[in-house]
């Protein structure tokens, strides 16, 4: 794939500087979904995107690519681009197939749909994931929710790692310059509405990991 893209992105972002890179830009089928990631090694600027970027809108595309270029270089700055790309992150679980599933997930997500959502809100991929670094984990551009297979031994920490999953699912992010939030004031908000939720914020620490490593996100 051209660097073109590339090119446009850093252009728009800082139209006074002379591009002072070389540039790559390919697609991998090394990523799942809408994943991408930005490396600058000496000289070289390398972009990499899902082969599932291809066929998406070209300014969709600047935008993620602006966004990590502001990542990398430690800038708040916003574009419109970069606007339309987090729109379509926030979206894209629409689209996304639902071909991984799990009875157990499955029936757990149920019950917490209907308790805390009404029903409302649409079954996204499921799976179980191994290690204790992480417990949960959403992914926007998949539409998967996976769960360490640790919970396994505690069902009510599961429906909480679970349901806090779903809150991802719910809230998505908030964007500004530079930066995305994952864990809004109204997120906060709806995880305390879990029963008994302080006391099983406690029960973390028997897993004895770090604070700081309870969620992905």
């Amino acid at each position: 794939m051209k660097p073109d893209m590339l090119l446009s992105a850093y252009r728009e972002l800082y139209p006074e500087k002379a591009f002072p890179y070389i540039p790559v830009v390919k697609y991998s089928g090394k990523f799942r979904g809408f994943n991408a990631n930005i490396k600058l090694r000496g000289s070289r600027l390398t972009v990499s995107l899902s082969k599932q970027w291809r066929g998406v809108s070209k300014d969709i595309q600047i935008g993620l690519i602006q966004d990590l270029l502001v990542r990398l270089l430690k800038q708040k700055k916003n574009t419109s681009n970069i606007q339309l790309y987090n729109a379509f992150m926030r979206n894209v679980h629409l689209a996304v197939p639902k071909t991984k599933s799990d009875p157990f997930l499955a029936n757990a997500f149920s019950s917490l749909n209907e308790t805390f959502f009404n029903g409302m809100m649409e079954k996204p991929n499921f799976q179980w994931m191994n290690g204790t670094r992480t417990l949960g984990h959403y992914e926007y551009g998949t539409d998967t929710i996976s769960i360490s297979r640790i919970l396994q031994r505690d069902e009510q920490l599961l429906e909480y790692v679970l349901y806090h999953e779903m809150l991802h699912k719910k809230h998505k992010f908030s964007s500004t310059p530079g930066r995305q939030r994952h864990h809004s004031k109204a997120f906060r908000i709806d995880e305390a509405k879990f029963p008994n939720a302080n006391e099983l914020e406690k029960r973390f620490s028997k897993l004895k990991r770090p604070a700081f490593l309870r969620w992905f996100q």
